[in-house]
């Protein structure tokens, strides 16, 4: 073989070690970060989240006469979660699922894209509610926020809902918060554009502008739901990134029934409709 012959092949095995070493080094930091905000939200749940084993077993089959005795399966110690991170707003969870996560609030939707609870780097981020949002879920619609993580953790699974048998074994949720316990029954599961008004608008001109939501939420679905909902219900909407076209999301949408056997009363027209 002749020398140049030799030095090119020579330069060629360096470049293809070089990029194999930066690939094998980046992928070990991304490796790395998801480990640490698993070990991070494992360590938060230890602290703060108890199991709650008298769970009714009405869950399987919501209805709203269910929700005077139904317990959320966790019990919460907000007192002590607030006193590590005044943002925190809520706990949102789903059983036999990894979606088991605290919910906090910023001024803005940025904040917590990147941050863990403490302001700490994650780049797995927080589960959080939009800014907008009354941070007591009184408002007729809230809105979350949580990344569609590769190894499956923040909001990933929600992704899961495109089949009907998901659907089927897990039709609802639970929010925790400092002053209500609920039951999210799931009724809607469906691909939109990051910029779909429609979708994420939380102001409603009045309860006929509300319930044309709904429909639409409803006629949207990837799955079939018994659920039934009304202008006079608070829903929820669970946001993730997909990747069917740039800028898409898969959204699940739910209907709010508190715990207990209470009711919110319903804050018409936080904003202005769009």
């Amino acid at each position: 073989m002749k020398k140049p012959v030799k030095i090119f092949f020579g330069i060629l095995c360096v470049v293809f070690v070089c990029i194999f070493a930066y690939s094998a080094y980046r992928l070990y930091g991304i490796m790395h970060e998801y480990h640490v905000s698993d070990e991070m939200n494992k360590d938060i749940r230890s602290q703060f989240v108890t199991s709650v084993t008298a769970l009714n077993q009405s869950a399987a089959n919501p209805s709203a006469n269910a929700a005077s005795t139904e317990q959320s399966p966790i019990s919460v110690d907000f007192d002590a979660l607030l006193e590590q991170c005044a943002d925190v707003v809520g706990w949102i969870y789903c059983e036999d699922t990894r979606i088991n996560y605290p919910v906090a609030q910023s001024t803005d939707n940025d904040y917590y894209l990147h941050r863990f609870l403490d302001g700490s780097y994650s780049g797995s981020g927080t589960i959080f509610l939009d800014w907008i949002c009354p941070g007591d879920f009184s408002g007729r619609h809230s809105i979350l926020y949580g990344h569609n993580m590769n190894d499956g953790s923040m909001f990933a699974g929600i992704r899961k809902y495109t089949d009907q048998s998901y659907y089927d074994e897990h039709p609802v949720m639970y929010l925790n918060t400092p002053t209500q316990d609920y039951r999210i029954d799931l009724f809607s599961g469906y691909v939109t554009g990051a910029l779909d008004n429609t979708t994420y608008n939380i102001g409603f001109v009045d309860d006929a502008d509300f319930q044309a939501f709904l429909d639409q939420a409803s006629s949207r679905s990837n799955f079939r739901s018994d659920v039934e909902v009304t202008a006079q219900d608070h829903v929820i909407t669970l946001s993730t990134c997909t990747y069917e076209y740039d800028n898409a999301r898969y959204v699940l949408v739910g209907k709010l029934v508190p715990l207990g056997g209470q009711t919110v009363e319903a804050q018409v027209n936080e904003t202005p409709a769009g």
